[in-house]
């Protein structure tokens, strides 16, 4: 098996993580999140800005991958600008993160309790 085809894999297994998340919300309610979070300086360590990824759905997160699968090679992998293994790998832990980072987002769209008290443990009484 080559490397492309592990990376592809990859990919595409991020992307049916992706695909199978239960994100249904309202704008109100995705609007509202952003607000609250902005106001506690929420700042998760992913490379998509704070305003689009706060308002992130599904769709536009499916998007934001193929963003970050498109983006030149010295702005995705300036770490490692002539290794495309390296390079690849840096692709998929941003694309990684950014899947983690939204699963807490869509249960803090949802009010989970949990993920409102890590937020404030972290943000708010520190």
């Amino acid at each position: 098996m080559s490397m492309q085809q592990t990376f592809q894999q990859q990919i595409d297994g991020l992307r049916d993580q992706v695909r199978q998340l239960d994100d249904d919300c309202s704008n109100d309610i995705v609007e509202e999140t952003a607000t609250r979070l902005k106001g506690l300086n929420f700042s998760p360590p992913v490379i998509t800005p704070l305003d689009t990824f706060l308002r992130l759905q599904r769709r536009e997160l499916l998007a934001e991958i193929e963003r970050i699968l498109a983006m030149p090679d010295a702005q995705a992998c300036a770490l490692a600008p002539d290794n495309t293994k390296k390079c690849e790998d840096l692709r998929v832990q941003f694309i990684t993160v950014l899947i983690y980072y939204y699963k807490k987002l869509v249960q803090l769209r949802k009010g989970n309790p949990e993920d409102w008290d890590e937020v404030d443990d972290l943000y708010v009484h520190d």
